[in-house]
């Protein structure tokens, strides 16, 4: 058996694998230290080898669920320079665990892909105010099923979410870091940033003058309001709002970017809040 490229070889057993009812991964490859031309690649099953041991947390009660198996299920090329195509040099059958029903494959790593098509369209209904779940329900119903469409809901969101994490990194957090630093003149203003080990912004935290004051004349009792999450920026914003004697909405603080449980808002909060305080006074 002969392919053009390595990726012919890829889309060949992945193919393979999703009507037998399994997934693959690609292993190791060569390449040549002449020319850097790939000159052969193991394609694994996706159960293959075992999880190592983890390091981060001793103490953890509850891990995640065994998923390899140690299976030795295969197909490796090689590149036959004479004739400029890859053959298949070992091929192993064998499973040591169970295949996975027609229904379940579509669920498999190797087998969800957006396509540009499908990106464009999911992108657009974004646009029109789309919400994930009822577009991807449409889109499998006109496809014939959800096993048909390629990808999950999940997938769905996390592309919408990484391009507009992209977004924002490379011109919106400029501008509105730009604002803050304006706002930042006025004793009254408040903001603070939490960046992640990779020194992205995770959250943002802000309160103006006009939030501290009414925090100071209706703060007794206030609201916690995500519903700003379902918007079509699919940014989760948190608000903390009360009413005034005119019944009119007013905000105390703001905070966006990253999903946090509710015990979890309050404590960002709290803590926020005291070291405003602490800095006015």
């Amino acid at each position: 058996m002969e392919f053009e490229s390595e990726a012919a070889a890829y889309e060949f057993y992945n193919e393979y694998s999703r009507r037998i009812g399994f997934g693959i991964r690609r292993e190791y490859g060569n390449k040549s230290k002449k020319d850097g031309i790939l000159t052969s690649r193991r394609f694994s099953c996706f159960k293959e080898g075992k999880r190592g041991d983890d390091k981060r947390d001793h103490l953890t009660k509850e891990s995640r669920a065994e998923t390899r198996t140690g299976c030795k299920a295969r197909m490796v090329i090689s590149l036959d320079r004479k004739i400029g195509k890859y053959k298949v040099v070992n091929l192993v059958f064998e499973h040591n665990h169970l295949l996975q029903p027609a229904g379940y494959v579509h669920m498999i790593r190797s087998h969800r892909h957006i396509s540009e098509s499908q990106a464009s369209h999911i992108v657009l209904a974004d646009a029109s105010g789309l919400k994930p779940k009822d577009f991807h329900e449409y889109v499998s119903k006109q496809v014939g099923g959800i096993d048909i469409i390629g990808y999950t809901r999940q997938d769905h969101k996390n592309f919408l979410r990484t391009k507009r994490n992209n977004s924002l990194r490379y011109g919106e957090v400029g501008a509105l870091l730009m604002y803050f630093k304006g706002q930042s003149e006025n004793p009254s203003f408040f903001y603070d940033i939490q960046m992640d080990i990779e020194e992205q912004i995770t959250n943002i935290f802000w309160a103006d003058a006009q939030m501290i004051n009414d925090y100071g004349y209706f703060g007794d009792v206030i609201t916690f309001d995500t519903t700003y999450k379902t918007n079509k920026d699919y940014r989760p914003l948190g608000v903390f709002v009360r009413l005034n004697n005119f019944k009119q909405t007013v905000a105390h603080c703001c905070r966006m970017k990253q999903f946090l449980p509710f015990n979890g808002y309050l404590k960002l909060f709290s803590k926020q809040w005291v070291e405003k305080s602490q800095k006015q006074f």
